[in-house]
């Protein structure tokens, strides 16, 4: 049996609660610690198919969990609210090189703006981060393109900052970013082993260096209302003006331990 590579970490997944969303200007901070984030479960039943042929024991299935941190886009600086996870299979192709195949990226919508009257459906806004493509792993560091989909009965279900052919292009490190300005340098963690039975990992992932664009599909695509969704997020923003920081789980088990 070959070994499987654990490069566990690079599950940033994504993911994104990457809720461009508060709808207030705040001062960028902190994520908030990981050490006192509780261990989540570990959800396999996303698992990807392996490719026709594949050995078994050549694969493992792994899942990463965001369970806290913070996406900054443009006027909007918001806490991750709720759990991210992001679902992959890692193993050796036919010619015996480590292959990635995606899974799913899973996220709840999130309330980023409680409702000019406080109600929690006309006037709310909810943000849920929708995967476009382009996720690959290196040494525990990803890379994953982005959509946001803002939803409320005014925007209608396709509104989005960031798109398919435009996507937020995310490229995040457990190392020291080197922005552009006005952003400075920030710092993920390495992986660290917290379990041995199960395994799992916990690191931080981080990128400060990625744009973001215009607003698209909002109320039928119409333009005024896309311009004002532009306005209040403040996009489209520049390279070093968006941040990103993900804390996280991740775990793996064998292809020969599922279904």
């Amino acid at each position: 049996m070959k070994p499987i590579r654990r490069i566990v970490a690079a599950l940033g997944t994504a993911v994104l609660g990457t809720a461009l969303a508060a709808l207030s200007i705040t001062p960028a901070s902190a994520a908030p610690a990981q050490a006192a984030d509780p261990v989540p479960n570990f959800d396999y039943s996303n698992c990807p198919k392996l490719p026709s042929g594949a050995d078994r024991s050549d694969w493992s299935c792994f899942v990463a969990v965001v369970t806290s941190g913070e996406f900054k886009v443009g006027k909007f600086d918001q806490q991750l609210t709720s759990p991210i996870t992001i679902t992959f299979a890692q193993g050796f192709d036919a010619d015996g090189n480590t292959s990635t195949i995606f899974g799913k990226l899973q996220a709840s919508k999130m309330l980023v703006r409680p409702g000019i009257f406080g109600d929690p459906i006309l006037t709310a806004v909810y943000a849920k981060p929708v995967y476009v493509g382009g996720f690959a792993i290196d040494n525990y560091n990803i890379d994953m393109k982005l959509k946001i989909n803002l939803t409320n009965p005014f925007l209608g279900g396709s509104c989005t900052i960031g798109s398919d052919s435009s996507p937020i292009d995310l490229h995040l490190i457990t190392g020291t970013t080197n922005p552009p300005a006005p952003n400075g340098p920030i710092s993920g963690s390495p992986p660290q082993v917290v379990s041995l039975d199960p395994y799992v990992l916990k690191l931080t992932n981080v990128d400060n260096s990625f744009a973001v664009g215009h607003a698209t599909g909002c109320l039928l695509n119409f333009g005024l209302v896309n311009a004002i969704v532009d306005s209040q997020a403040g996009v489209p923003a520049a390279a070093g003006k968006n941040t990103m920081i993900y804390n996280e789980y991740a775990s793996y088990k064998s292809y020969l331990n599922l279904p």
